[in-house]
């Protein structure tokens, strides 16, 4: 293999490296704001002069004729285990803990669409469960992804004057109204000192999603308001190879995105960020949860720590302990505002609480899409495409491993033209290497004569010695694309191959050895790759290290999940079988000459 190709393959393997481990840290964090909360905006200005005919506006449940507080029996006490105590950005209030509002029956309302079903309760005005009948949870038994952990609630909210800081995540709310048939409930809170707190959910255009507002009125003798809302629940772990950085808080701010998890919470604890918030969430893997507020209302968010335990199903499940332990502490992103005294605070947000699937993320708008794990920016398009590729096969043939080798052919087969010329290239090139080799003994001396009589030998036997490398170069983005798509889409989770492969978004496992996994599909890739090499000129100054690359890779890609080992794979073969035929056809040219048809491997 010429020296060129080979600097190329490590480069590929450069670029997955810097893909998976360089792309979080791309851009530097930045500094945490240090103002105790920013000032009010003309947007929040305009939002909260609105009053109650911003909820009027959008059909309020006060003002509807099914108004009627919802009828439901009590489902026991609320917990005490989520409660926030501080302020929100800064400062000591005198005061900190439960609103005083009067004790009421706990009771909850569902809302299901098929997409999603959502449990309210009148604990907090919360949300207790988010299901999601499409997809299941291997860890509880195949039972569908439910996005709140047990013991939790989502959708949570404080509130602070320089008084006090109120949780109101286990206060206990009333119904103020609710219609089933319209599609919203309110809940509403308010505290003896006069603090009055609503929540409202309604159906929004999205079948995805739901529209929430919040209303926020403190009195004006206790001074200006600070508030914070938002999912403030860490998702729990429902994978069984989770691993600890998947478990994130996530923000858009403006076009950068902010992603926090544990282990970066550690370093740089809480912390508060400004700029035009687009949206800000909770996000494992395969599932987020999210806010996407109205444009340019929200200019903060903050990061803090989460409050008491994910919960996990069962601690014999196969999902890792550092797993658990970082889905139990990863940190929460707040939405976070002020006000002036006296003002009624109204603010809307679309509510996602889904899948990281591209198309249904695209659809959400405010770049919500941009947590699906595509790559590059500028590989996005294309890596966009080829899931859209990906899809297409799969509906044809509903098998998602016999997609990927259908597309790992179709990819071969686009590029086969580029592909045979660099094919060519190299084998000519180590056919030439005799002679190259005792030109650079002739003219050892002189490096330029040395190049011109080399360039004279390519010309001469017409021969480009970059053909080896740029061929290669130009397949990486399609390479790269397919290699993100590939690890990250959620099209794959307990998408079944054969056989005992019936996951392609984890690695197989075919047996377990004192614990250690036993996975085949990277063994065989193995294989396939010291079969392209054994089809492959190789210079003998470099077989140490070609053959030394297959183990490299072994074990930099043993635990990755089959989908990506299978097209690898599956690219591997067709490879050598591409090489093979490259090297029959050249054979026989040099037969025809009458020339002698050199070894596979260069002679010394």
């Amino acid at each position: 293999m010429e020296r060129r190709t080979l600097i190329a393959v490590f480069l590929i393997l450069a670029v997955l490296v810097a893909d998976q481990f360089l792309m979080s840290r791309w851009n530097k964090s930045r500094q945490p704001a240090q103002a105790p909360g920013r000032a009010t905006t003309a947007a929040d200005s305009s939002l909260a002069s609105r009053g109650d005919a911003a909820l009027t506006g959008m059909g309020s449940p006060a003002s509807s004729p099914s108004g009627a507080p919802a009828q439901g029996g009590p489902i026991g006490g609320a917990t005490a285990g989520d409660q926030l105590v501080g302020t929100i950005v800064g400062g000591s209030p005198a005061i900190s803990g439960q609103p005083r509002v009067a004790s009421a029956p706990i009771v909850e309302h569902e809302f299901g669409n098929g997409t999603f079903t959502a449990t309210f309760s009148s604990a907090g005005g919360s949300i207790t469960s988010w299901v999601l009948p499409q997809y299941k949870d291997p860890l509880r038994g195949k039972a569908p992804v439910d996005l709140i952990a047990p013991g939790r609630r989502a959708l949570q909210l404080v509130v602070s004057t320089p008084y006090f800081s109120y949780d109101f995540t286990n206060v206990p709310f009333r119904i103020a109204g609710y219609s089933e048939s319209e599609g919203w409930i309110t809940f509403v809170a308010e505290d003896s000192g006069g603090v009055r707190v609503s929540k409202t959910y309604r159906k929004a255009a999205s079948p995805q999603a739901l529209d929430v507002e919040i209303r926020v009125g403190v009195p004006a003798g206790l001074g200006p308001i600070q508030y914070r809302w938002g999912w403030g629940s860490p998702l729990p772990p429902t994978e069984s190879h989770a691993t600890p950085a998947e478990f994130q808080a996530v923000a858009l701010l403006g076009a950068k995105l902010e992603a926090v998890d544990a282990s970066k919470f550690a370093k740089q604890g809480s912390h508060a960020l400004e700029g035009n918030v687009r949206w800000a969430g909770n996000r494992s893997k395969y599932f987020i949860a999210t806010l996407i507020p109205d444009s340019a209302t929200v200019g903060q968010v903050a990061f803090e720590r989460s409050n008491g335990d994910a919960a996990v199903p069962a601690p014999s499940l196969a999902v890792s302990p550092a797993a658990q332990a970082a889905a139990a502490g990863a940190p929460t992103v707040w939405l976070v505002g002020a006000a002036p005294p006296g003002t009624e605070i109204v603010r809307h947000a679309k509510l996602y609480a889904g899948p990281t699937h591209y198309e249904t993320l695209v659809a959400q708008g405010a770049g919500l899409d941009q947590v699906a794990n595509l790559g590059w920016a500028w590989l996005v398009p294309l890596s966009a495409l080829l899931l859209r590729l990906l899809n297409l096969l799969h509906d044809a043939i509903p098998n998602y491993g016999v997609a990927i080798i259908l597309l790992s052919a179709a990819t071969k087969l686009v590029f086969y033209p580029l592909t045979q010329s660099s094919l060519r290239s190299a084998k000519l090139m180590h056919r030439l290497q005799p002679e190259v080799n005792a030109l650079r003994d002739r003219h050892k001396d002189d490096p330029a004569k040395m190049n011109q009589a080399m360039m004279a030998l390519y010309k001469e036997n017409k021969v480009n010695p970059l053909g080896g490398c740029l061929p290669m170069l130009l397949q990486v983005p399609v390479f790269m694309a397919l290699y993100n798509i590939l690890l990250n889409s959620i099209e794959l989770r307990t998408a079944g191959f054969m056989g005992y492969i019936q996951d392609l978004s984890s690695p197989d496992v075919v047996m377990r050895v004192a614990g250690f996994p036993l996975h085949f599909l990277p063994i065989i890739m193995t294989g396939t790759t010291y079969l392209m090499q054994w089809q492959t000129p190789i210079d003998p100054r470099q077989k140490a290290i070609m053959n030394l690359m297959p183990i490299m890779m072994l074990v930099f890609m043993y635990s990755f999940p089959s989908g990506v080992i299978l097209y690898w794979t599956v690219n591997n073969v067709l490879s050598a079988l591409q090489q093979y035929l490259v090297n029959e056809a050249e054979d026989r040219k040099l037969a025809a000459g009458g020339r002698p048809v050199p070894t596979r491997r260069a002679r010394p």
